[in-house]
This record gives structure tokens, C-alpha cells and sequence, in this order.
């Protein structure tokens, strides 16, 4: 289950709080709901787009074939957790992962992770700044964000049909502290 390299940031220079997220293997919606008081899924939209440029090779498309996909805001109350993006084909939605299309408000990991059919490729992550679509949809969706977010991605096959998933985590839930600037000395 391919993935592009320039997901493949290195982990070391993560914030040690964040580390943790990004590695998590299991679900992460069970995760969230376990340190999070009032979990629920915000879906912002589910429908047939153009996918972002670094995603056409992990789903193995072309650049004008469009895609089902689905962005959400995994919420704690009023409070934005993580901005999570899944694209799927037309076909795969109507093959292996033909419950998505139904899923509404439900969130993604109770259905992907429920199912033993469904493998899952090694997690990927990286920084994302306003220059990537997913921090300009996040921004969009939830307000001012700072410069870069850490973000984390992975395939999920079930035969040869493919989903790609995309989890922003955002602040002030997972802010990521600034840099000391360093002081004369």
C-alpha cells in the first residue's frame, strides 16, 4: 500500500505531546473519546470531489478522475479536536466500502475498525502549512490556525479497493508549542 515520501516527515522532530497521536495504531476515535468529554463528529461535507495533488498515487487515480470524499471536525463539545479528510474511489464506495456511504454523523474508525476484512498500511505523517489544502480546509472549517499543523495519514484496503485517510490535529487541543528562541549567552 504505497504512500508518497514527502509523508514520511521524521517523527523525531514532532512535539513529544503529539507523538503519541501520530503514532497511535488502533483507532483513534476510541482514543479521543477515552481523553476528550463529549466526543462527536461534525461532517462538513460527503461528496464526489477533485483529490488533493498528494493523493493521487496512494489511491492510484488520475488527476481528473474525481472522488468520494468526506471531511469531518472530530469535536469535544465546542472544542475542535482533529480535521479528518477520507478519499475514496466511486468503485470503492460501492464495493469494499460501500458503508461509508451511509455512514453520516458516525465516525470513520468505528466503522473501519469493526471490520477484520480491512487492512491498514504504516501510518505516514507531516507537517502541513497554509500552502497544503488540508490546513486551508481546516482553517476554513474551524478559524484561525497557526503556521504548520502535524497531520497523519494511512491507507485502508479491503481487496483491491482503497481509502485514504487524512487526520489534522488541531489546536488549542493539540497546539504545538513555538520554538524558544534561543538567548545570547
Amino acid at each position: 500500500m504505497p504512500h508518497q515520501s514527502r509523508w514520511y516527515h521524521p517523527l523525531c522532530i514532532a512535539p513529544r505531546s503529539l507523538k503519541p497521536w501520530l503514532t497511535e495504531r488502533g483507532s483513534l476515535t476510541a482514543r479521543l473519546v477515552a481523553h476528550f468529554p463529549g466526543f462527536h463528529v461534525r461532517v462538513l461535507r460527503q461528496m464526489p470531489r477533485s483529490v488533493h495533488h498528494d493523493e493521487l498515487r496512494s489511491l492510484k487515480i488520475q488527476r481528473q478522475q474525481k472522488a468520494i470524499t468526506r471531511d469531518v471536525v472530530l469535536m469535544s463539545g465546542d472544542l475542535p479536536l482533529v480535521y479528518a479528510h477520507s478519499v475514496a474511489t466511486r468503485a470503492a464506495t460501492r464495493r469494499g466500502f460501500r458503508r461509508l456511504r451511509g455512514i453520516g454523523n458516525r465516525s470513520l474508525g468505528s466503522m473501519l475498525f469493526a471490520d477484520p476484512t480491512i487492512r491498514r498500511s504504516p501510518l505516514a505523517w507531516r507537517r502541513v502549512d497554509r500552502r497544503h489544502p488540508l490546513w486551508q480546509q481546516a482553517q476554513a472549517a474551524v478559524g484561525p490556525m497557526p503556521p504548520r499543523l502535524w497531520a497523519r495519514r494511512s491507507l485502508f484496503a479491503t481487496g483491491n479497493d482503497l481509502l485514504l485517510v487524512t487526520e489534522v490535529f488541531l489546536p488549542p487541543a493539540f497546539a504545538v508549542p513555538s520554538a524558544n528562541p534561543r538567548t545570547p549567552g
